[in-house]
């Protein structure tokens, strides 16, 4: 019972993540694509880069805005799903943004060309492009996704690890192994590895398909 909690938990609170991120990168990724500014490229430059930077900073930094002195501490977030959502969210936006931005300047300028052709309203735009792009950012999605499930570093700062509440298959795998508990650390690594396998192997189905 307590594994299929922690299960649905992680499910829970990485497809949350994920879609709150896949749905702002989307938009901020067609924002960057469709506008010429100054300091764009800087600004895509610094996106790129944090799609490097080390998961335990991004833990840290949501750490220090949750915790009592934090400009987010009275909200009382530190220690709860949501702070790992929070966690997860800023984890994955540098990589769909990335994604997405590389997707649009790959393929967009045929689609830009496309709605001045056919005369396509400004508003409708965003619609094209996801529906025209559907399975290439749905790849990006469940990259996302899988990143999110598999991250440990950060949802153990925020999240505590704390039972019946915050802990998921990631860190609950790191304690349970270094108290001696391999079986149980087996069974969780499985099913975490058969839910990032799965997805993957859909995608190379899907890919193979187009």
């Amino acid at each position: 019972m307590e594994i299929l909690q922690i299960v649905l938990l992680s499910l829970r609170i990485s497809a949350t993540a994920s879609i709150l991120s896949f749905i702002l990168g989307f938009i901020i990724s067609y924002f960057l694509f469709i506008n010429n500014f100054k300091g764009k490229k800087f600004l895509i430059d610094i996106i790129t880069a944090l799609t490097g930077v080390p998961t335990v900073i991004f833990g840290l930094i949501i750490l220090l805005m949750l915790s009592r002195k934090g400009p987010l501490g009275p909200l009382g977030l530190l220690f709860t799903p949501t702070a790992i959502i929070i966690a997860q969210f800023f984890l994955l936006l540098p990589l769909i943004i990335t994604l997405s931005l590389e997707l649009f300047l790959g393929k967009g300028s045929e689609l830009i060309e496309l709605t001045q052709l056919l005369y396509i309203p400004q508003k409708k735009i965003p619609y094209l492009f996801f529906k025209e792009l559907k399975k290439s950012l749905i790849t990006i999605f469940f990259l996302g996704f899988s990143r999110a499930i598999s991250e440990v570093g950060a949802v153990s700062l925020v999240g505590g690890n704390i039972e019946g509440e915050t802990r998921v298959m990631t860190t609950y795998i790191a304690l349970s192994t270094s108290m001696g508990n391999y079986n149980t650390s087996i069974i969780l690594g499985w099913i975490l590895f058969g839910i990032s396998f799965s997805i993957n192997f859909i995608l190379k189905k899907g890919a193979k398909n187009d």
